[in-house]
């Protein structure tokens, strides 16, 4: 998979950026036929799925949090000029688009906790062999 470049036009695109959010929940959509041809009785072969299992997750998150901190950037100093001149329609305008593409972006992250989940359940009920109490994902 070539990665998509994670840059501020990315995380106000939300188009582009749920495209990479599907790219890079890949690995979770095809976990049961993944899985289905990985060794399960084997703990090392539990091991290394998941540990892609982790990367993915951790790319995951680090996308959406750049995304909420360049957004939550752009939308203050969209503010700040708003005070300096309350009449800027047009600032005002942008800065509730703004807004609302930021609450989207933020929704991610309830979807990946859902995704994580059913995910883990899925790993969990062929990984048997593989313990996964004593390592966390991040969430």
């Amino acid at each position: 998979m070539a990665e998509k470049e994670l840059n501020q036009n990315t995380c106000f695109n939300f188009s582009f950026f749920k495209d990479m959010m599907k790219e890079l929940r890949r690995v979770d959509d095809n976990i049961v036929p993944r899985l289905n041809s990985t060794d399960t009785h084997s703990e090392a072969a539990c091991a290394d799925f998941f540990k892609q299992l982790s990367s993915a997750y951790a790319k995951r998150e680090n996308a959406i949090n750049y995304c909420l901190k360049t957004m939550d950037n752009v939308i203050e100093t969209k503010y700040k000029k708003l005070q300096e001149d309350p009449d800027d329609y047009d600032t005002q305008s942008s800065l509730y688009s703004d807004e609302s593409k930021r609450r989207m972006v933020a929704n991610e992250l309830m979807v990946e906790d859902i995704v994580r989940e059913r995910t883990l359940q899925v790993f969990k009920s062929k990984c048997r062999i593989f313990d996964t109490s004593s390592l966390t994902i991040k969430s």
